[in-house]
């Protein structure tokens, strides 16, 4: 069955439009796109974005009791805002190695988001061994 609940949606959206940025950000990070001033507004946005997916996964939590997809959803916020401090401290190596880590963060969390985002505790069936 499927899971329609709206908080899930934006949480399937925020998730696949942070993993969408952070390829974005890694193609104009690493040069192959030459768009000067755009890796780092992209980059203020990315984390927005990630935010906005770590505040849907909350309330996805508390309707479905997945603490895991809130977990990774958090520690990808916590990552891209970890990625503009070292952008702006100009620590290049470590910002192009923390920025691959986002990438796979954001591509691994927009996967679980769409395959295995939980059911909504009402939805389940009441199991009398879980009440004990």
């Amino acid at each position: 069955m499927k899971n329609s609940d709206t908080t899930l949606t934006l949480l399937q959206i925020t998730a696949a439009l942070s993993a969408l940025l952070g390829v974005l950000q890694t193609v104009l990070g690493f040069g192959w796109v030459s768009m000067p001033g755009w890796h780092g507004t992209l980059g203020n946005v990315t984390f927005v974005v990630a935010l906005l997916a770590a505040v849907f996964a909350f309330l996805w939590m508390r309707r479905s009791a997945n603490k895991g997809l809130f977990m990774h959803a958090a520690g990808m916020a916590v990552l891209a805002l970890v990625q503009i401090a070292l952008g702006e401290m100009e620590i290049r190596e470590v910002h192009m190695a923390t920025g691959v880590l986002f990438l796979l963060g954001s591509v691994a969390l927009a996967t679980l988001a769409f395959r295995k985002p939980g059911r909504a505790l009402a939805d389940q069936p009441n199991d009398p061994a879980r009440l004990r």
